[in-house]
Formats: structure tokens, sequence, C-alpha cells
């Protein structure tokens, strides 16, 4: 059984002086808010935010730049601490912020690909099936045993999204979700997404993407200034949060289709 469960957490960042400290408190049109205190700046990135996530649930989050979209992900990762409240996780977390994170350029694509292994405990035995289906699904061909500043641009992005592959856990967190350059490589690379998705036992995704949404989560939650303003079937939220942006004057972040 996989569930989170937030209860009145705050998140807040801390950074030095700098600057001129007259103009830091001008509200812009996106961003967290910024208190001035005696020695830091205090980032209020989370105020005050309850939620409650169970198996089975395809969470998508919304919300402007700066909204706490990203606070919010790590927190469900384990991967945050947080100054007030309550976090509870429990389940294996995959979070996937950036697939290609931790990549060597010295080591070869099935060097970085076992490494990528270890790291997200594949046990031994499967390891070396793993490895020769990310060079299968990647098409590298001969390169696959190459290290990576040989790669073009392109032979490296194939080589990121095919370790897809390789990606475990009951709790899965996407944040922005990529997608594969080679447009060669898209069918197979959604067919993974697919299977990754449906293995867990609870998404979280945050897009711009109102396509993608759609396509992945069922349930919505709006962020603004850090707190949620919104949290139900994803059809009625997003419709809630398209207005809103309309009277401000924005245009969606991402495709609207």
């Amino acid at each position: 059984m996989a569930k989170i469960e937030i209860k009145n957490v705050s998140v807040n960042y801390f950074l030095r002086k700098r600057g001129d400290l007259n103009k830091l408190t001008e509200r812009g049109a996106v961003g967290a808010e910024i208190l001035i205190g005696n020695r830091f700046l205090e980032v209020a990135a989370l105020k005050d935010v309850s939620v409650a996530i169970r198996d089975g649930d395809r969470v998508g989050l919304v919300g402007i730049n700066g909204s706490g979209k990203s606070t919010l992900l790590k927190l469900c990762a384990g991967a945050l601490g947080h100054q007030s409240g309550r976090v509870i996780i429990e389940g294996k977390v995959s979070p996937q912020f950036k697939l290609g994170a931790g990549l060597q350029n010295k080591l070869s694509g099935r060097q970085n690909a076992e490494l990528k292994c270890l790291y997200m405990g594949v046990p031994q035995g499967s390891l070396k099936r793993l490895v020769d289906d990310v060079k299968e699904i990647s098409g590298l061909g001969g390169y696959f045993e190459l290290p990576l500043h040989s790669y073009s641009a392109g032979m490296r992005s194939r080589l990121v999204m095919s370790l897809l592959r390789l990606v475990r856990g009951e709790i899965l967190i996407m944040d922005e979700w990529i997608n594969a350059v080679d447009p060669s490589l898209h069918a197979t690379v959604g067919g993974l997404q697919a299977q990754l998705i449906e293995r867990a036992k609870i998404l979280l995704l945050a897009s711009h993407s109102r396509r993608v949404l759609e396509e992945w989560v069922d349930r919505l939650i709006w962020l603004d200034n850090g707190r949620i303003r919104a949290d139900g079937p994803i059809r009625e939220v997003y419709a809630e949060y398209q207005a809103w942006l309309d009277v401000r004057g924005h245009s969606t972040e991402g495709s609207p289709d």
C-alpha cells in the first residue's frame, strides 16, 4: 500500500540579503512571496498545505511559475525538509525530476546504464538484461560502448529517454515531463511511459500541458502563491484555472490542446 499525507505543511527557503532590499518586496507576475528578516531573506514556497494521495490516485499539479509545484513534488518525494506540519510517505518513491541526472561523460552508455541500475536498486540478476534492453531501445549500436562525450545531442537524448526502461517505484513523481527529441523514439518512449505509469500505485505529475494532464491524470491540484487554490476532477479544476489565467492576461504555459 502506498500513500502520501501532507498536513498543514509550510516550506520556506532562506537566502542571504543582497542587492536593493526596497525592490525585493515588489510583487511580480510569478514567484513566491519574499519576506525580509533580520539577517536573511525568506521565500515562502508553500503555506499551510494539506493534501492526501492514496493507492490508485493519478494526480496532476498546475500553477504559474513559482507557485510551489516543484517544491510540493520534492516534498512528496521525501527530498525536502519543512518548517511546520506533518509529512507521511509510505511506499517506494521514484522521483523523475531529470532522467539524465548523474550521467558521466567519461563513461560509456553501457556503464552509465549500469550505474543507473545500481542507483535504482535493480537486482544484480536483472542488471545485464535491463542494460541490454536500454541498448536496443536507444538504437545506438556500437556507440553504446563509447563514452558520452563522443555523443551528439540527439544520441545523448536517445540514451536518456531509453533509461525509462529502468525506472521502478510505487510512487512515481514527474516534474515537467520531457518528450524525446528524436521523432523516431516517440512511440517507444510513449509506450515505456505508459507502462511506467500503469505499474505505479500513485502518480504525481506537474505539467503546463492540458493534453498531457488529461491523458495521464484524473485529479488536479491548482497551486497559487504557495497555497492550494483548488483540488478536484481535472476538467473542473483546469477550467477554473484557465479562466483565472484569462482574467490575468496569462496564456497557458504549454500546449492547451
